[in-house]
């Protein structure tokens, strides 16, 4: 039975492993939308100077397009931003239970050792006990 504990132990270990393996891509989605974003940002206050720095103003006329669809990326970039952030919540949610599942586990374990070295000592007190009561018997008989 202890053997199917170790066993049970190692699967919690390894869906620990995979909850935070699967966070870690979340994170790492999460950074790389920001880092879009900010090149996004980037480019609005390249394209702004630009627009300004023309004395035509053949540039201000594009800028107006560029702005619209600059509007359009950022409600994309909040709603994408919203879901990753709801399954970063998630997720961080699973990595905290499997965790949870996990201690329990490890928890049980340590009972069950702790049990079996109480057993070991008190079977090995009863024969150690039991021999001192024959050595006394034998003392006493010999007399």
């Amino acid at each position: 039975m202890a053997g199917d504990i170790h066993a049970l132990i190692r699967l919690k270990k390894f869906a620990v492993d995979e909850a935070r393996r699967a966070l870690g891509e979340l994170l790492a989605h999460e950074a790389e939308l920001t880092r879009r974003q900010q090149a996004l940002e980037a480019g609005v206050r390249r394209e702004q100077e630009l627009a300004s720095a023309d004395p035509t103003g053949i540039s201000a006329m594009a800028y107006g397009r560029f702005a619209e669809s600059v509007v359009q990326d950022r409600a994309r970039f909040a709603e994408a931003r919203r879901r990753i952030e709801a399954a970063i919540a998630q997720q961080q949610d699973a990595v905290a239970a499997a965790f949870n599942e996990f201690k329990t586990a490890e928890i049980l374990q340590r009972q069950r050792d702790r049990r079996a070295a109480y057993d070991r000592a008190r079977k090995e007190q009863v024969a150690l006990d039991e021999i001192a009561a024959i050595n006394h018997a034998r003392r006493h008989a010999v007399a």
